[in-house]
């Protein structure tokens, strides 16, 4: 009695929702949006994704132009040796701006404009004891050894590019990720929605049909077996129906998490798209890769680029500096400036400096392992290039199967009901057997599910394609 009430209740409130949602109705597009509007991992997953975007070059700051400012203030009272020449306290204000730039190919530049004011008290003996200096000053240095060519700076400079590659892939990989498990909360409940909808009209044929077996059973049209057979039917289909009433109350309450929404009821009927068979159609030549596995190349890259760098940083380090400058002084700052260019006071300067670790063996395990370690990020880079022609051809032969399953469940289905309408015609007019009908009751049943979770399995399907790129 409790089961037959129940089941009242959910065929009322079936037909209820149906009725209320009637004219409300909500579209795939529809409920991205108001998943994206109010589901904070969504909008997590979007942040990231534009954070990623902005950042990509940053890499590029590495080898860019800076500008550069720099002041100081010295007041030196100590004790001198000779007062007279040297005074007995020095005060210096110094300030410079210019431009500083670490090249890719190894040469490091800074070009600046100096000021300098200079007093040394009680100098008699001094004829300028106060004077501003000013000059234009040229700094160059350039690695003969470790870093040669650049090779030390295009390799972090590198792998911080495949890093911030990595980062955009992550993001952009996360954010896809969340757009397909609001299409599979969308789909899945769309799905849920007509397997239910597909029980209870099971339900109501097979209680039809149990009708007719109680009729032709009470004239002595046929065996009491029969009415039985019907019965157990009956009860089948009332167990499959609340089953279907489960899992329609899961895809509810999955569908309506992305909304905020804490419930198990959706009051709206869901819209699919009728499936386009041409989307399946995918070209091996064409070949495309997943996300997940450009990730993994541009980790094997950052890493091939972290080894090249801690080699080339194991090396003994020459490097060669230059630095120039033209310098005016004078009693007063417009003067000092003036004097640069009226006057040949040069300053050149070249030096030479190396540096070497001393522990020989150390080092060249060093910068063989190195090595070792960066042959071997290529070598994974084949394997994993060889597994991604893989992938896609196989993701071409599973599209492929899947349209034809799509197509032959299709028929299936048409040939089932008609094939079962004409049994129950028959078993009507005392031409069938109760088996007979209830058979084809059961393969109709069959493959109209059949066809639901196979356009369920192609949607997912199609919804994962948006991986590939």
């Amino acid at each position: 009695m409790k089961l037959a009430l129940h089941l009242k209740l959910i065929l009322f409130l079936g037909f209820f929702q149906q009725s209320m949602a009637a004219d409300q109705v909500v579209s795939l597009k529809q409920y991205i949006e108001m998943a994206q509007s109010k589901d904070p991992s969504v909008q997590a997953a979007k942040m990231a994704t534009e954070g990623a975007r902005l950042i990509e070059n940053n890499a590029k700051l590495m080898t860019g132009l800076n500008l550069f400012a720099n002041g100081s203030y010295l007041n030196d009272g100590r004790p001198t040796s000779n007062v007279a020449f040297m005074g007995d306290k020095t005060t210096n204000n110094n300030y410079a701006i210019g431009i500083q730039q670490q090249t890719s190919f190894g040469l490091s530049w800074s070009l600046s404009h100096n000021y300098s004011y200079t007093k040394i008290n009680n100098a008699s003996l001094l004829p300028m004891p106060e004077f501003y200096d000013a000059y234009p000053k040229l700094e160059l240095s350039l690695p003969l050894w470790r870093n040669w060519l650049g090779s030390e700076t295009q390799s972090v400079q590198g792998q911080i590019e495949n890093q911030l590659k990595v980062q955009k892939i992550n993001s952009e990989l996360a954010r896809l990720q969340k757009e397909m498990e609001i299409k599979d909360a969308f789909y899945n409940l769309a799905t849920q929605q007509k397997s239910f909808e597909i029980q209870k009209d099971s339900l109501q044929r097979a209680e039809r049909l149990l009708g007719w077996s109680e009729a032709r059973a009470s004239r002595n049209l046929s065996d009491k077996s029969d009415v039985y057979q019907t019965q157990a039917l009956v009860s089948s289909r009332k167990l499959e129906l609340m089953s279907a009433e489960v899992k329609l109350k899961e895809a509810a309450r999955a569908f309506n998490s992305f909304l905020e929404i804490d419930s198990d009821v959706v009051s709206t009927r869901l819209v699919t798209d009728e499936i386009d068979v041409k989307e399946l159609e995918l070209n091996k030549k064409q070949a495309k890769a997943r996300l997940d596995l450009l990730l993994q190349k541009e980790n094997l890259k950052a890493a091939e680029a972290s080894y090249l760098a801690q080699k080339e940083k194991n090396k003994p380090s020459l490097n060669l500096s230059l630095s120039m400058l033209r310098q005016g002084r004078d009693a007063t700052a417009s003067g000092a400036q003036t004097r640069i260019t009226s006057e040949n006071k040069d300053y050149q300067a070249v030096q030479l400096t190396f540096n070497m670790p001393l522990d020989l063996g150390n080092l060249s395990d060093s910068k063989e392992g190195y090595a070792l370690l960066a042959n071997s990020q290529v070598l994974a880079e084949k394997a994993r290039t060889k597994m991604e022609s893989l992938q896609w051809k196989n993701t071409v032969d599973q599209a492929e199967t899947l349209s034809q399953q799509l197509r032959i469940v299709r028929d299936l289905e048409t040939v089932q009901k008609n094939k079962a309408d004409l049994e129950r015609t028959k078993y009507n007019n005392g031409r069938s057997t109760t088996y007979q009908v209830l058979m084809f009751e059961q393969d109709y049943v069959n493959s109209r599910n059949q066809k639901l979770n196979l356009e369920f399995q192609v949607r997912k399907f199609l919804t994962s394609l948006e991986l590939y790129k």
